[in-house]
């Protein structure tokens, strides 16, 4: 798995999608319109982008096999504080 940690600005986005376009993988993101605008900008426009809410309506089985998560931290503050009504104050990661 491929963790990217860095301050803003500081080319996240791009290797990213980079990474999403080698692998054949669906970039999940808390705004699709704001990214895609982002990732057409720099380059990127044949990378799939998509809401976390949209993610239930993809049939993985034909065309992706694997996801990258752009903002893993707000997907996990939405995932838990719309489905347990919990906050999550902090995680932990580990790079392999």
């Amino acid at each position: 798995m491929k963790t990217i940690i860095r301050g803003r600005d500081s080319g996240k986005a791009k290797e990213l999608l980079q990474y999403a376009r080698e692998n054949n993988a669906l970039v999940v993101t808390e705004n699709k319109r704001a990214f895609q605008v982002k990732a057409n900008s720099i380059g990127y426009k044949d990378v799939i982008i998509v809401d976390y809410e949209d993610l239930s309506n993809i049939d993985f089985s034909n065309e992706f096999s694997s996801i990258v998560i752009h903002n893993v931290d707000k997907w996990l503050e939405e995932v838990f504080a719309n489905s347990f009504a919990l906050k999550v104050i902090g995680f932990s990661a580990t790079e392999e």
